[in-house]
């Protein structure tokens, strides 16, 4: 089953019926939205289904998750109706124990490595659709490790999902928006950041740019409608500091903000970096 566009939806948004999307590009990625979607589940009244592979995973252990291999033996192949038969007899001890909702988790990279793999996985999620998508109790999280994906191969598994799930944001009200990026390393604004976000801009700009590990941090502004002078220096702060790093970039400025940066001269700030164009913003960055 294929859909014409996947809906975006944060993981703390996630519903019964939903069999969502993951393509993490790193084990931070994963844990933070699979972390949550489980943390959810044994802070409420719901049991954890975890589809396993051969790849080894930590989790918590308990009556209230349930760990199902995939395969009965690490050489035999994956019977791409196998994840569905599982889900509907676990999904039916679920409801007879007297659980609220079943949390379901997959991961199913290591099949990408196998003969024919993108076609067994592509299988494994019409299957998992039919059984989790009319559910009224049951949430699906399905991984894959896009660097072990075509582009092609990662295109088609989106398009299996009716929901891609992304993190929650690291900061959310009425104003500003914060949001952790990870394909590029970063952060996303959206909103407006004054004076009275300095504070929570810095703390998550901190934590961003000790992530990378000296490697370059994207912030995206295409959603920016307004950032003060405050918070330029505080970027012009940031990238100072890092002088054998790499740099600090600023992506898909709308013009208003990047005449600001220019007209400042932030841009020419040996750490700091103009980077994509915002799509209203004609001609290539220098």
């Amino acid at each position: 089953m294929f859909f014409p566009g996947p809906v975006r939806r944060m993981v703390s948004d996630l519903r019964p019926g939903d069999h969502a999307w993951l393509a993490f590009a790193g084990e931070d990625e994963r844990n933070l939205v699979v972390g949550s979607f489980i943390d959810t589940a044994l802070a409420g009244e719901d049991k954890v289904v975890v589809l396993a592979g051969r790849e080894e995973i930590t989790l918590p252990t308990g009556d209230r998750v349930t760990v199902v291999p995939l395969s009965e033996h690490p050489s035999q192949a994956l019977d791409p109706r196998r994840p569905a038969q599982v889900l509907r007899t676990e999904i039916d001890r679920a409801q007879r124990a007297g659980y609220r909702g079943v949390r379901i988790v997959a991961d199913l990279t290591w099949t990408l490595r196998t003969p024919g793999g993108a076609g067994l996985v592509l299988d494994c999620e019409r299957h998992i659709e039919e059984v989790v998508g009319p559910s009224t109790s049951a949430i699906a999280i399905c991984q894959v490790d896009r660097r072990a994906c075509r582009p092609r191969e990662l295109a088609a598994l989106k398009d299996a999902h009716p929901v891609t799930v992304t993190a929650d944001p690291d900061f959310a009200d009425s104003v500003l928006r914060i949001d952790r990026t990870f394909h590029p390393l970063g952060l996303a604004l959206s909103g407006e950041l004054d004076a009275a976000r300095h504070a929570v801009f810095g703390e998550a700009l901190s934590q961003a740019l000790a992530r990378a590990n000296g490697s370059p941090v994207h912030v995206d502004m295409a959603e920016l409608k307004f950032i003060d002078v405050g918070a330029l220096a505080m970027l012009a702060r940031a990238a100072d500091a890092r002088p054998r790093g790499g740099p600090l970039v600023l992506d898909r400025m709308p013009a208003p903000v990047r005449s600001m940066v220019e007209m400042i001269g932030l841009d020419r700030l040996p750490g700091l970096r103009l980077g994509i164009p915002h799509p209203d913003v004609h001609g290539p960055d220098p």
